[in-house]
């Protein structure tokens, strides 16, 4: 996969972007745009980590709360580095206590854009997967617990069925 082609559609998705750190050797960008902001890897799918395909990491965030995405996209990106696995769809990433100071954000669902449609893969010319770009979703402690208790499916209805806020790491939780 060629970062031209990471970074036309993530700027074609996610907006704009500039580089805002690195992680071992892997670029975390920031991308923005009218209705929210995110933070993307770029580089990740280079490395050689275990997964289905390449993959790239992205969260987004309402704005005013990006350092929450920077900090989840780095905190989850180091765990794929040290374990040279890489997340996969419907995985819920628990903590026993808050990842975010003055939040009940305790976990993350990683899946699908929650807001972008045809965000989630990038196909070559032979519709080939190039990566898939795996998102950050922040979960609160409620419903981390609703994953572990009756599991992932049941989460994921539950979600489906209020419609949270998800981009706002501040919201309430929803069960």
């Amino acid at each position: 996969m060629t970062e031209q082609a990471l970074d036309d559609h993530l700027t074609r998705y996610l907006g704009p972007g500039t580089r805002e750190t690195d992680v071992d050797g892997v670029e975390i960008w920031r991308h923005e745009r009218p209705d929210f902001v995110s933070f993307a890897s770029h580089g990740l799918a280079g490395q050689p980590i275990t997964a289905v395909y390449p993959q790239e990491l992205v969260c987004s965030v309402e704005h005013g709360q990006g350092g929450a995405a920077l900090y989840l996209v780095e905190t989850t990106l180091k765990i794929v580095q040290e374990n040279h696995r890489g997340v996969v769809n419907n995985q819920v990433i628990r903590n026993d206590r808050p990842l975010l100071a003055d939040t009940d954000i305790t976990g993350v669902l990683i899946g699908g854009h929650p807001y972008l449609d045809d965000f989630d893969v990038i196909f070559g010319a032979d519709r080939k997967v190039l990566v898939e770009l795996m998102t950050l979703i922040p979960l609160a402690s409620s419903e981390v617990a609703l994953s572990t208790s009756t599991g992932v499916d049941a989460l994921l209805d539950h979600l489906e069925d209020t419609d949270p806020p998800l981009l706002n790491i501040q919201r309430a939780s929803t069960t």
